[in-house]
Parts: structure tokens; C-alpha cells; sequence
């Protein structure tokens, strides 16, 4: 049942995000199949507001790269101000994973407020974020059930 498969993994890594997140599966060009996000409202709304869609220095690392890096690492790429901004919305801390495989790539951003991810935290939202990949590459619907728990845990979800 990829649903539950699905649902456990998105659930998992919600966990790992405490301050929110943004997974961008299959992506066509910058647009995925699946956007799943819990990023508070004020912040995605600041976000789209300001365009940082088109300088965001974690998209951009994950559009050319494969693995996860953390936004401080990212910080000197940050021409806009936007690790700044986000920070004030409580998402202080931060990492992207990027994965390359099949012919695909989706991207995912993580977040917590109160301190910066350990490596071996960073590998694991990588590997699961491997694992979602891998179960939706060839999902084009997602069940009812599985809208219903990212309701429950306040993911929204935008399908392509």
C-alpha cells in the first residue's frame, strides 16, 4: 500500500522539521508533481510575496546538486536577505535534501527554531526523502486517506 507507506514517511519527516517544511517531488522545470509544505502561513506568504522562489539559494543548490547540505552553508549565496527573514519567522535553523534518481528530482527543505541539524539528522531526512521519492515516482493520485492525515498534521498539499 504506497499510502501508508507514503503517510509514515511524510509523518516522519514532519517530525524532523519542527519549524516547518517544503518537499517538492518529481519536479518539471521548478514545478513538482507534489508540493508538501507546513512552513507557517505568514512565512510562505512572505515568501511568494517577495519572489524568493527565484534567488533561494536552497532551490538552487538542489536544482544542481545531489545529497543535503545545511542553509548555513548556504548563507553566502544568500544575495537577498532571505535566511534573514526566514530566521525571524522562527525557521532559524535549516537543511535541503536533493535527490537525483530515475529521472527525476525532488527537493526538500527542513527547518527548527531552536538548534542546527546533527549530520546524522541531516542523513536521515536524506534517506527518507530517498525513500518518498523512490514511492511516488510513479503515483499520479494520491488516496483520500493520506489527504486526510496531512490535514491532521497541518501539511498542505498541492498536486501538479
Amino acid at each position: 500500500m504506497p499510502e501508508r507507506i507514503i503517510g509514515g514517511i511524510v509523518e516522519n519527516l514532519s517530525r524532523a522539521g519542527s519549524a516547518g517544511f517544503a518537499i517538492g517531488l518529481h519536479l518539471t522545470f521548478t514545478s513538482p508533481r507534489y508540493m508538501f509544505q507546513s512552513y507557517p502561513a505568514t512565512w510562505s506568504d512572505l515568501y511568494a510575496r517577495n519572489g524568493y522562489l527565484v534567488n533561494d539559494p536552497t532551490v538552487h543548490w538542489g536544482l544542481e546538486n545531489h545529497g543535503w547540505v545545511r542553509w548555513a552553508d548556504l548563507a553566502e549565496y544568500d544575495q537577498s536577505g532571505m535566511f534573514a527573514e526566514a530566521a525571524g519567522h522562527g525557521l532559524c535553523y535549516g537543511v535541503t535534501s536533493a535527490i537525483f534518481a530515475r529521472g527525476s528530482r525532488s527537493i526538500a527543505g527542513f527547518s527548527r527554531a531552536d538548534r542546527e541539524f546533527t549530520d546524522g539528522e541531516a542523513a536521515d531526512i536524506h534517506d527518507r526523502m530517498g525513500e518518498l521519492h523512490d514511492v511516488t515516482l510513479h503515483v499520479h493520485s494520491l488516496p483520500p486517506a493520506l489527504h486526510d492525515l496531512l490535514r491532521r498534521l497541518s501539511i498542505i498539499l498541492t498536486h501538479h
